[in-house]
């Protein structure tokens, strides 16, 4: 077998464990809105018709009224959540379904001109506000005000400076409300609107 047959399978594999990946976390997704909506609900409606009918008749409905609420939810909940992260990402990215990211930069800047740089990247963001600003250890956080996706976000960023007179900027963002399973793609794009504008700095766009 040649060069070029080996590194067709090789990028094949890539592309499978890369889809694999993805695929698990959807299922992860549905799987955790099933059971957070479909449990309480379906106990909810349990108590209620064994009050009026029965236990028999209430275990029995309220196990189907919960299988059916929890799948509704996590198929209208669930969908929309992937279907708006992969707006923000279109590359198959292990972790892109969940709440909480984190990307790390370096930045060819001083440390004091890399830490007003990401004070200023926060400009990018819709109803932002820095809740503290710690320039001896290199940490930034800021929280986002209340949208129709989440109770508001947390957005942090620590540096560290490096070798060469650059910076290695830290940033993570995560939904304030740490029980948060969906957020349709908020903190991703929280994240990566961040490290654009750093990147179009660095670059001197």
């Amino acid at each position: 077998m040649g060069l070029k047959g080996r590194s067709k399978i090789a990028d094949d594999r890539k592309t499978h464990t890369g889809g694999g990946i993805i695929v698990s976390e959807k299922r992860s997704v549905y799987l955790k809105l099933f059971l957070a909506t479909g449990i309480p609900f379906g106990t909810l409606a349990g108590l209620f018709y064994t009050v009026l009918y029965g236990l028999p008749f209430g275990s029995v409905a309220g196990l189907l009224a919960g299988v059916f609420f929890g799948g509704l939810m996590s198929l209208i909940l669930g969908s929309l959540h992937i279907r708006s992260v992969g707006r923000v990402q279109s590359e198959r990215a292990g972790g892109a379904l969940g709440v909480h990211h984190v990307r790390s930069i370096e930045l060819a800047l001083p440390y004091d001109e890399a830490f007003d740089l990401c004070i200023e990247s926060l400009r990018s963001i819709r109803k932002c506000r820095i809740q503290e600003e710690d320039r001896l250890r290199g940490k930034i956080v800021a929280r986002t005000g209340i949208t129709w996706k989440t109770w508001g976000d947390v957005i942090t960023f620590e540096l560290r400076r490096i070798e060469g007179n650059r910076t290695l900027v830290t940033v993570s963002s995560r939904p304030v409300v740490r029980t948060t399973l969906v957020d349709y793609g908020k903190n991703l794009e929280n994240v990566e609107r961040i490290c654009s504008f750093l990147k179009e700095r660095r670059n001197g766009v």
